[in-house]
């Protein structure tokens, strides 16, 4: 129930976000305009201006992903290093069970599949989010190629499970998930890495044996 003007504006300014999502994950930037976001919405295209400007305002709000996301994730990886793969799997399963979420999650997702801005943003909030939180106390050198392996992982999950929802992935039961997915994770995370060889390292050839 609406408790006078600002709770109306609130619900008006989430409408439209929730129209231009739609629209930019359907149609992509270049062909979502805001007269199309305005009649999803069902307001006037002045409202929509008034509450986003422009459609790159519109489009930056559309793919930003609410704080008790990463706040959420943070939080569940705050264990010992030797379980933080199964507390990120678990965290994520968490995190798409809250329908509101989700929606949000899965149109971002959606719009970062063919939106280069989108991608880029993706990828921001792991590498500046989850990455530090995960990679937590290892050697800083090793911190690049274990967060990009956890990230390849955990935008993979999201994406045939969540938002293309593969019937294979989708159907595997979250205690499944969590201990092979975790135990994924896991290896990228402390499984040592492999000591480059002499040749790799300078680029010249390897001998014949």
């Amino acid at each position: 129930m609406l408790r006078g003007p600002k709770a109306a504006r609130g619900q008006i300014a989430e409408s439209i976000l929730t129209a231009a999502r739609e629209e930019f994950a359907a149609h992509g930037y270049a062909a979502t305009t805001l007269q199309g976001v305005a009649r999803i919405a069902g307001v006037d295209t002045k409202l929509v201006r008034y509450y986003f400007t422009d459609k790159p305002s519109l489009f930056d709000a559309c793919i930003t992903v609410p704080d008790r996301f990463l706040d959420h994730i943070r939080a569940s990886v705050d264990v010992p290093v030797s379980r933080r793969g199964e507390a990120a799997v678990r965290a994520m399963l968490a995190l798409w069970s809250d329908p509101d979420l989700a929606r949000v999650l899965r149109t971002v997702l959606l719009i970062a599949a063919h939106d280069h801005t989108a991608m880029a943003r993706v990828r921001m909030i792991f590498t500046e989010g989850l990455v530090p939180a995960i990679t937590r106390g290892l050697p800083p050198q090793e911190t690049s190629i274990r967060g990009g392996l956890i990230t390849g992982q955990m935008v993979g999950l999201a994406f045939t499970r969540f938002v293309f929802a593969l019937e294979d992935a989708a159907a595997v039961p979250e205690p499944v998930l969590i201990a092979l997915v975790g135990e994924t994770i896991q290896q990228y995370l402390t499984h040592p890495l492999p000591v480059p060889s002499a040749h790799e390292d300078t680029g010249d050839p390897a001998p014949d044996s």
